[in-house]
C-alpha cells in the first residue's frame, strides 16, 4: 500500500496509510543519537546517480510502496510496530528543514538516523533576512534535476517571507 510521511515537530517521523490514514509505525529521528526535533517541509528522495534521464523518476514524492502488515495497537494508543517490508536502497532518504535552523537534513527512512547535515546560512544570511523582513528557512521542492555526470539532486530552497527561491545541489 501507499504511505505517507508526517512531522508533528516531535523527533518522530508517523508513516500512515494514504488511503485510510491510519498510523502504521513510527520512526524515531535521531542525530548523533539524541532525538532531532522541529523536523519540516519532508520529501522523500533517491540520491541514485542516473545515466538516462528517461529512468529517472524525479527524485521526490513523498509516499513509497510497501506491504501492510496491520501491527498496530487498536487500543488507541497510536502505537505501531510495522517493520517495512520494502527494501529501501541506501540512496533513498527523506530530506527535511529543521525549524528556526538553516540547514536540510538526510534522514534514512529505516533508521531515522540523520545521515548528513546541509547547511543553507550562506544562500540568505541572517543580516540580510533581518533588513528584508524576512524569516527562517521553510520550504524545500524537488525538481528531480541532476548534474551531467548523475550526481547530486536539485532542489528549490526558500523561506517564510523570502523574496526569492534558491536552486541549490544536493550531493548524498
Amino acid at each position: 500500500t501507499n504511505e505517507f510521511y508526517v512531522s508533528d515537530g516531535s523527533d518522530y517521523l508517523m508513516v500512515w496509510d494514504a488511503e485510510t490514514l491510519v498510523e502504521k509505525r513510527r520512526i524515531r529521528v535521531t542525530f548523533q543519537g539524541n532525538g532531532a526535533r522541529y523536523l519540516n517541509e519532508l520529501e522523500f528522495v533517491n540520491f541514485a546517480p542516473t545515466t538516462n534521464d528517461d529512468d529517472d523518476d524525479g527524485g521526490g514524492g513523498t509516499n513509497s510502496q510497501m506491504k501492510d502488515n496491520g501491527n498496530c495497537a487498536e487500543d488507541g494508543s497510536m502505537t505501531c510496530s510495522e517493520e517495512p517490508t520494502m527494501a529501501f536502497t541506501p540512496t533513498m532518504k527523506i530530506l527535511a528543514n529543521i525549524w528556526y535552523q538553516d540547514v536540510i537534513v538526510s534522514i534514512d527512512p529505516v533508521s531515522g538516523e540523520i545521515t548528513r547535515v546541509y547547511d543553507m546560512r550562506d544562500i540568505y544570511p541572517v543580516e540580510e533576512r533581518q533588513k528584508d523582513g524576512a524569516d527562517c528557512l521553510n520550504g524545500i521542492s524537488v525538481t528531480g534535476a541532476r548534474k551531467k555526470d548523475g550526481e547530486g539532486l536539485e532542489v528549490w530552497v526558500t523561506g517564510k517571507l523570502w523574496p526569492k527561491m534558491y536552486r541549490v545541489q544536493l550531493i548524498d
